[in-house]
């Protein structure tokens, strides 16, 4: 299996050797490896905060100068002409 960084089934490997190699008692090498599951970890996170950031720019020029709730509440709440 490749190490790709973002998959689940990478990081849950990675984790399954930090457990392996910290019951074998080498804690320096379980300190190393929690450290890169860490900075896999984060890195995953900040390419979705990125993603989100990136969906909300667009999103907010899709939106731009549409009537907000409030604005169609007190059209619809109007009397009909007569």
């Amino acid at each position: 299996m490749s190490w790709r960084p973002t998959s689940p089934e990478s990081l849950e490997l990675l984790r399954q050797v930090r457990r392996e190699v910290a019951v074998r008692g080498d804690s320096r090498l379980a300190l190393l490896l929690a450290g890169v599951e860490l900075y896999a970890v984060l890195g995953r996170e900040f390419d979705l905060l990125e993603i989100m950031r990136s969906f909300a720019h667009d999103m907010h020029q899709a939106v731009e100068g549409t009537p907000t709730a409030r604005d169609l509440e007190q059209l619809f709440e109007r009397d009909p002409p007569s």
